[in-house]
């Protein structure tokens, strides 16, 4: 009979002790299914479930996001990789803008003036074009287009309703008024040395023909 007491008692120590074990706070140290932690999850007090626990050890914040441990110290690193990438990104805008800026106010390269053409020696167009020369290729351009226009390159028209005479066309008058005046208004090398001062003289727009 006491034998049977003796393991009576020795099996409800037994069952006490099993039940103890199972409920030890090291037992909580389990990680939450599916996540794997940080190498200092052994020090949290708890493990989480989800949300932010406080490691007591360190007194840092940390919380469970996707199965991984964050940190308040990797949050902020992550912050301020951030922030850098950002300034980056701005300075580099802003570095574009400027080059940009810059080149649009730097001063171009004058454009190449147009090629003067040049004619058989003492035709008309040639005459032209040794008169108008020293006032530019616009201004040797524009001879050959007037010219062409007022008489079709003919040193001898003339068009009684002015009446206007020669190369360019001129009245009497305003011929007489040039230069070269004097001289035989049929004679395209006068006519057109006629034309091309007055020209130079800012008076084109007494020319019908532009």
């Amino acid at each position: 009979m006491q034998m049977l007491r003796s393991a009576a008692l020795a099996t409800v120590a037994a069952v006490l002790a099993t039940i103890a074990t199972a409920i030890s706070p090291t037992s909580h140290r389990s990680s939450p299914p599916g996540m794997r932690p940080v190498a200092n999850v052994a020090t949290l007090a708890l493990q989480p479930t989800g949300g932010a626990v406080v490691d007591e050890p360190a007194g840092r914040v940390v919380r469970w996001e996707n199965a991984r441990l964050v940190t308040a110290e990797a949050e902020a690193l992550a912050a301020a990789e951030a922030a850098a990438k950002a300034a980056a990104q701005q300075a580099a805008l802003a570095r574009a803008r400027t080059a940009a800026q810059q080149a649009r106010s730097a001063p171009q390269p004058p454009a190449a003036p147009p090629a003067i053409p040049t004619y058989a020696p003492g035709t008309v167009q040639d005459i032209i074009v040794q008169a108008f020369t020293p006032y530019g290729a616009t201004a040797v351009a524009w001879g050959l287009r007037v010219a062409k226009c007022e008489s079709g390159y003919n040193p001898r028209a003339y068009n009684a309703a002015g009446p206007y005479y020669g190369l360019f066309q001129f009245l009497m008058s305003t011929y007489r008024a040039t230069p070269y005046g004097g001289q035989d208004i049929y004679d395209p090398v006068a006519n057109a040395s006629a034309a091309a001062w007055k020209y130079g003289q800012g008076g084109a727009g007494a020319w019908g023909c532009r």
